[in-house]
C-alpha cells in the first residue's frame, strides 16, 4: 500500500512507484488496484528506468520550488505594500496568494512530501475548505480592486458567491458528507463571472481592470483544464502536469502587475486631472482679475463720485450757511447799537462752522481737516469781522488733522474764547496764541492772551459763550479744561479721540 494516504515509509518522490525485477526473457504479469476516497480519480502507468525516473521527478520538484518561491516572494513584496500603504487591496491579494501556495502545494503533489502523515491526511479532506477560502480572498481582493461598491449588482453577486463558499464548507467538506466537486463546480461560476465582471467594469472607464482581466483569463484557461481534469472529462495533466503552475505563476506575476499598472495610471489621471486644474485655475485668475479691475474701475469711479457729491454737499452747506450769514448781517443793521454785538457773536459762531465745510470743499482730504490752515483762516474771520488792527494771532498746529465733527466744536470753542480775549484784553496791542498739540493719543490745546482780564470776572460774569466752551470741552470733546491767570487768560484744554 503506498498511496497518499497509505504511505508507510516517507515518501521523497513526487509520484507513487515501485520496483519491479525481471530476468531476461522473462515475462511476469502485475495486478494494480487503484481508487480514491477523496477526489476524483486519474492516474497513468509509465514503465521507466529507475535513474530517468528519479532524475525527473528531481527536475520537477526544482520546477515547482522555484515557481512557489516566486509566489511566495510576491505575497511578502504584497504584504509590505500593505503595511506601507494601508491599502486593504494589497492585504487581499496576499490572502490570496497564500490559499494559492497552500491550494498548490496539495495539488503537485509536495504536501507528502514535506509533512506529517496526520497532516496529509487532514489536508486531503479539506480539499474544499482551502478551495472554496481560495474563492473567499479572491472575491474579496476583486471587490476591493475593482471597487465594486460603485457597481451595485455586481458587488451584491461577489458577495453571493463568498456565501455560498462559506455555506458549502460545512455542508459539503465533512468526512460524513464530502463532495468537493460542488466547491469546484462553484470556482469555475467565480472564475467565468471575475472576467465578465471585470470586462464590464473596464468598458465603463475603469482602466485600471486591464491587467486584471489577462490575468483571471489565464487562470480561467489552466482552471477550466484543472476542473474538466480533475472530474474526469480529460487527463491533459498527465501530460502537461506543470500547465496548471505555469498558469498560476503568470497569473500571480500579471495580478502583481497590475498593481503598479493601477498606480501608473492613476498617476496619469492624477496628471491629467492637475493639467485641468491648474488650466481652470488659470482661467479663474484671468476672470478674477478681470473681475476685480472691472469692480475697481466701478468703485473708482463711484468713490470718485462720491468725492464730488461730498465736495457739492459742502459747497451748499457753507453756502447756505453764508446766506445766513448774510440775513444776520442784515439783521443786525437795524438794531441798537447795544445789541449789535451779540449779532457778531452769533455771526461769528455761524462763520466757524461755516469754515469746516469751506475747508473740507477746497483740500482732496475728505475726512479729516489741517487745524493749521483751519484755525489760522478762522482765526483771520474773526478779526475781519471786529474790523481789528491791534491783533495778532500766533496759530501753531503743524500736522494735526482733526476729524470734521471735533475740528467744529474746536472752532466753536476757539471762537468763543477769542471773542472773550478781545472783549476783555483791554490792551494797545492783544496778542492771542493758539498752541495745539498732539501726545500718545491725546490732544493738548493752550490758548492765551497778553491782556489784562481777571480770572475772578470771567467766573463772575459767565456768559452764553462760557456756557458753550465748558459743553463742548467736557460733553462733545470728553475732555477736562482749566483757566489761570499767566500774565494774561490761559486756557488748557485737554482731551482724546
Amino acid at each position: 500500500k503506498k498511496g497518499m494516504l497509505h504511505s508507510e515509509l516517507k515518501k521523497i518522490n513526487i509520484n507513487h512507484n515501485f520496483t519491479l525485477v525481471l530476468d531476461a526473457n522473462s515475462t511476469k504479469k502485475y495486478y494494480l488496484k487503484i481508487f480514491n476516497h477523496t477526489t476524483s480519480l486519474r492516474f497513468a502507468i509509465y514503465l521507466k528506468e529507475t535513474k530517468d525516473f528519479l532524475r525527473e521527478d528531481r527536475e520537477q520538484q526544482n520546477i515547482i520550488m522555484i515557481a512557489l518561491g516566486v509566489i511566495l516572494a510576491l505575497l511578502l513584496y504584497n504584504l509590505l505594500l500593505y503595511f506601507y500603504s494601508k491599502q486593504i487591496a494589497y492585504l487581499y491579494y496576499s490572502l490570496y496568494l497564500c490559499t494559492l501556495i497552500f491550494q498548490q502545494l496539495t495539488y503537485l503533489g509536495i504536501t507528502p512530501l514535506y509533512f506529517s502523515k496526520d497532516f496529509v491526511y487532514i489536508d486531503n479532506l479539506s480539499v474544499l475548505f482551502k478551495v472554496n477560502i481560495m474563492y473567499i480572498a479572491a472575491a474579496l481582493f476583486a471587490k476591493e480592486f475593482l471597487h465594486t461598491k460603485g457597481y451595485l449588482k455586481i458587488n451584491k453577486i461577489y458577495n453571493l458567491i463568498i456565501l455560498i463558499s462559506l455555506i458549502e464548507i460545512p455542508l459539503f467538506g465533512t468526512s460524513y458528507f464530502y463532495y468537493p466537486e460542488i466547491g469546484i463546480l462553484t470556482g469555475l461560476v467565480f472564475v467565468i463571472f471575475n472576467i465578465f465582471a471585470a470586462i464590464y467594469i473596464y468598458k465603463q472607464g475603469h482602466k485600471q481592470a486591464r491587467l486584471f482581466i489577462a490575468a483571471w483569463i489565464v487562470l480561467v484557461i489552466g482552471f477550466v483544464l484543472m476542473i474538466l481534469d480533475a472530474l474526469g472529462f480529460i487527463s491533459i495533466m498527465l501530460s502537461f502536469q506543470n500547465i496548471i503552475l505555469y498558469g498560476t505563476v503568470l497569473e500571480a506575476l500579471l495580478l502583481s502587475l497590475a498593481f503598479t499598472d493601477r498606480y501608473i495610471l492613476l498617476q496619469k489621471q492624477k496628471e491629467k486631472a492637475d493639467q485641468l486644474l491648474m488650466r481652470a485655475l488659470e482661467n479663474r485668475q484671468l476672470i478674477i482679475e478681470a473681475e476685480i479691475k472691472r469692480q475697481t474701475k466701478d468703485l473708482s469711479n463711484s468713490l470718485k463720485n462720491q468725492k464730488t457729491l461730498l465736495k457739492e454737499l459742502h459747497h451748499r452747506t457753507k453756502n447756505n450757511l453764508q446766506l445766513m450769514l448774510s440775513i444776520i448781517r442784515m439783521q443786525a443793521q437795524g438794531v441798537e447799537n447795544s445789541l449789535k454785538n451779540h449779532f457778531i457773536d452769533l455771526e461769528n459762531r455761524v462763520m466757524a462752522i461755516s469754515k469746516n465745510h469751506e475747508m473740507l470743499y477746497i483740500q482732496k482730504n475728505l475726512q479729516n481737516i489741517d487745524m493749521q490752515q483751519y484755525l489760522y483762516e478762522l482765526c483771520e474771520k474773526i478779526k475781519q469781522s471786529f474790523n481789528l488792527n491791534n491783533f495778532l494771532f500766533q496759530v501753531n498746529a503743524e500736522n494735526i488733522n482733526l476729524p470734521l465733527a471735533q475740528a467744529s466744536y474746536i472752532a466753536l470753542m476757539i471762537n468763543e474764547i477769542v471773542i472773550n480775549s478781545i472783549k476783555h484784553t483791554q490792551v494797545d496791542y492783544t496778542i492771542i496764541s493758539i498752541d495745539v498739540k498732539k501726545k500718545e493719543g491725546c490732544y493738548m490745546i493752550n490758548i492765551k492772551d497778553n491782556g489784562k482780564g481777571k480770572l475772578q470776572n470771567i467766573k463772575k460774569y459767565a456768559s452764553l459763550g462760557t456756557s458753550i466752551i465748558d459743553t463742548i470741552i467736557k460733553e462733545q470733546l470728553e475732555g477736562e479744561y482749566s483757566i489761570e491767570e499767566n500774565q494774561g487768560i490761559l486756557y488748557n484744554i485737554k482731551f482724546e479721540l
